[in-house]
């Protein structure tokens, strides 16, 4: 089973993920597509994520979890459109891990550099319980995490442009889809 929430426009690449997009031959069913607009923050997110695993996990059970994290989600990222921060990822990190099951976590995405070290830094600490300082420890690459030095991503300004009857509409027809889970 494979699970994607992403972004799905036309032209945007790869141009495939609709959620009437649901696999092939003996995979049919088992491809869960979430395809989002532009601007999504956090707390909607992680909402749509919940909700979709709530279902995929009490109808597929899986054994283990892939998760790729995606820091092409962050906020200020040029090839993404998502305004997400590493705290929402972390919370949808969390959510999976509770589970208990055998994870394998990658990294994936993330085309501002500084704001992907950011991100991974964070996920990384969440992943081992711990709380980092805010301040980007002087090295290198330093200078690269200006102006303000810090571990924050903040949201832009940048409109969600997913409505809620969308996302409803989008999660119901991936509760149907699954009913075709066997």
């Amino acid at each position: 089973m494979t699970v994607s929430l992403h972004k799905f426009s036309p032209g945007f690449f790869p141009g495939t993920g609709d959620v009437s997009d649901t696999g092939l031959g003996k995979g049919r069913w088992y491809a869960v597509n979430v395809p989002m607009e532009d601007g999504i923050q956090d707390d909607r997110y992680y909402q749509v994520f919940t909700s979709v695993l709530q279902e995929v996990f009490s109808t597929f059970n899986p054994e283990a979890v892939v998760m790729q994290l995606g820091a092409d989600t962050m906020a200020g990222d040029p090839m993404c459109c998502f305004n997400m921060t590493p705290v929402g990822v972390s919370r949808c990190l969390l959510y999976v891990l509770q589970r208990k099951l055998p994870t394998l976590l990658l990294g994936g995405g993330g085309y501002n550099l500084a704001n992907t070290a950011r991100c991974w830094t964070f996920l990384t600490a969440a992943v081992l319980g711990k709380t980092l300082s805010s301040e980007i420890p002087d090295h290198e690459f330093f200078t690269e995490y200006g102006p303000d030095y810090s571990l924050e991503i903040s949201p832009s300004c940048r409109p969600d442009r997913n409505d809620s009857k969308h996302l409803e509409n989008v999660l119901s027809t991936i509760k149907g889809n699954l009913k075709n889970v066997v």
